[in-house]
């Protein structure tokens, strides 16, 4: 059984059937998510006693929750005033494109090397999928087609590490992706397109340039229109 609440944060998720697991981690998880996704913007105050009463439990595995997105870097913790959630930076942003460019470049090198058959046509049917997609205002669909596109590639590379590393960047992408309007930067569905070429040539560095230039291009869109609102 799910039971969903709707109270004072306006409903940031909802606590499964918690037999056998962890109020504390699931109660992280929904918030982290409602972090990434805009759902919860910076700023906003994590008041435990809210949380507590919008999840139907005590405060305790809500704290638990709350010290462990502070350790993850996903709010600040003020002393005297409370939790809060962590803003952006222009500065961080690019850091975080830098890293990444790097990582998934190496993801889609080894992908190009490693990928099956069914990975391939997996990762066609994304990038299809995301060219239908193309130029909707549908935020949520154009994020989940990305994600599970980078997903797909990180299985297809068959590097366990570099895939954890891969994972914790794409939601700090995330959560600056969700500041800006979608369907900006339209550029990644041709970008897909030529991935998926490279990938079924098992060319490896024109595979990992056109991931590096992907990454690099997105992080640029999203800082020229972070800057441009912040500057409003």
């Amino acid at each position: 059984m799910t039971v969903t609440k709707s109270g004072p944060l306006g409903g940031v998720g909802a606590l499964p059937d918690l037999t056998g697991g962890s109020i504390p981690a699931h109660i992280h998880d929904l918030l982290e998510e409602a972090i990434i996704t805009g759902v919860l913007a910076p700023g906003t105050r994590m008041r435990a006693d809210l949380l507590a009463a919008e999840y139907g439990v005590s405060r305790i595995p809500v704290r638990e929750a709350l010290r462990s997105l502070h350790e993850a870097g996903w709010v600040d913790i003020r002393p005297r005033y409370g939790v809060y959630v962590r803003d952006r930076s222009i500065q961080e942003l690019r850091e975080l494109v830098a890293t990444r460019a790097v990582i998934e470049a190496s993801i889609a090198g080894w992908a190009a090397q490693h990928r099956s058959t069914d990975d391939l046509a997996r990762l066609g049917e994304l990038a299809l999928s995301g060219r239908r997609v193309a130029g909707t205002a549908d935020a949520r669909q154009l994020s989940r087609l990305i994600s599970e596109f980078w997903a797909v590639l990180r299985q297809a590379a068959g590097n366990q590490v570099m895939a954890a590393v891969s994972v914790d960047l794409e939601k700090r992408a995330r959560f600056y992706l969700s500041a800006v309007p979608a369907g900006s930067g339209m550029h990644w569905p041709s970008a897909l397109d030529r991935l998926v070429l490279f990938l079924t040539r098992g060319d490896v560095e024109s595979a990992a340039a056109e991931a590096r230039s992907y990454i690099t291009a997105t992080g640029a869109t999203m800082g020229r229109l972070l800057t441009a609102r912040d500057r409003s």
